[in-house]
């Protein structure tokens, strides 16, 4: 049996960091999808929230008075985490699932459940726990994967202990099939934040101008086609929600169909 490489240190090697330095291009796109809803909330939580660098964030940029909190197995993250806390943002090196039951008005679940075996059923066993989640999905399954044979979904579950692969509509419906209704979602591009550098090879500089310019114009055909894509979904849960208008809608260029 292997061990378990969030715990025991494995991780921590293997992402330098922990994605901190991804933390405020991924919180951006959250307060874009926050704004965007008006959503109005008191509480939220990271769970996975690794070294806490996104809810820090948020606090910097969000209501003083709302109480964050964040949750992580791995006994390293936490304790570069714990460096964060102030008054109303805590850490904690826990199980979410197994050892809380506090409720939320809003769940984060940023690059989460693909690392998780039983992926449905911890999405189902945290959907009663919060009114809105925010989920930050890897799309592994696309079109030059697939005709390539590229390595890409391997080289993800070896480097980052990706367990299961998603495309936008395998997402959609598992989000859908654990219970969660959908109502917001657009896609982010990795290339965003790791400023690729542009490939001299004329063939290559050839695609990776037609990626970035279906990135701006047709995202959701973008990322059927290349890697690094991932979508960005508001979903309510299952705690009722308190004085919320309805919300039904997507950014521009991001149908599924």
């Amino acid at each position: 049996m292997k061990s378990n490489q969030y715990i025991d240190g494995t991780y921590s090697q293997k992402a330098t960091g922990w994605h901190a330095s991804e933390s405020p291009w991924k919180a951006a796109n959250v307060l874009k999808l926050i704004s965007r809803n008006s959503l109005v909330f008191e509480t939220a939580c990271d769970v996975g929230c690794g070294v806490g660098e996104v809810l820090a964030e948020l606090q910097n940029a969000l209501d003083p008075d709302i109480e964050f909190s964040g949750f992580d197995i791995s006994p390293q993250a936490i304790a570069v985490a714990k460096a964060k806390e102030n008054e109303r943002l805590k850490f904690y090196e826990d199980d979410f699932v197994k050892s809380s039951s506090k409720e939320f008005d809003l769940i984060l679940l940023l690059d989460v459940f693909e690392h998780v075996s039983d992926y449905i059923g911890f999405l189902e066993s945290v959907r009663d726990r919060a009114s809105w989640f925010i989920f930050h999905i890897p799309l592994d399954i696309t079109a030059k994967g697939v005709l390539f044979k590229s390595n890409w979904m391997l080289y993800m579950r070896e480097r980052y202990g990706h367990l299961h692969y998603f495309s936008a509509e395998t997402a959609m419906a598992t989000l859908s099939d654990a219970g969660y209704e959908v109502v917001d979602f657009s896609y982010t591009d990795d290339f965003d934040v790791t400023k690729k550098m542009i490939p001299k090879h004329f063939r290559s500089r050839l695609v990776y101008e037609a990626r970035r310019y279906l990135s701006r114009t047709r995202p959701r055909l973008a990322a059927s086609i290349f890697e690094q894509f991932n979508l960005l979904a508001l979903a309510r849960g299952g705690r009722p929600v308190a004085g919320q208008r309805d919300h039904s809608r997507q950014s521009a260029g991001d149908t599924l169909g």
